[in-house]
């Protein structure tokens, strides 16, 4: 008698929901910090600051609503 080959499951990719845009929908630009905080007329006190309290470096990308909305946060909460 032949000897019957295994069936094997099917190799599967990963589901990679939310790791990319879909079609038609616009991604937000990000950008440095420090590029942000310039724009933003954020003094440099107020930027090392939130770099301290938010684990920022200088290669750390934000969206501007994403940097807006903590910057708000950071001087609404006494921050300078």
């Amino acid at each position: 008698m032949a000897k019957k080959k295994k069936k094997t499951a099917p190799k599967r990719l990963p589901k990679l929901v939310g790791s990319f845009p879909r079609l038609g929908e616009k991604r937000e630009a990000t950008f440095p910090i420090d590029e942000l905080a310039k724009r933003a007329r954020i003094s440099r006190s107020a930027l090392a600051g939130m770099k301290t309290a938010y684990e920022w470096d200088s290669q750390t990308k934000l969206t501007e609503s994403e940097f807006t909305e903590k910057t708000r946060a950071w001087l609404s909460a006494g921050g300078r």
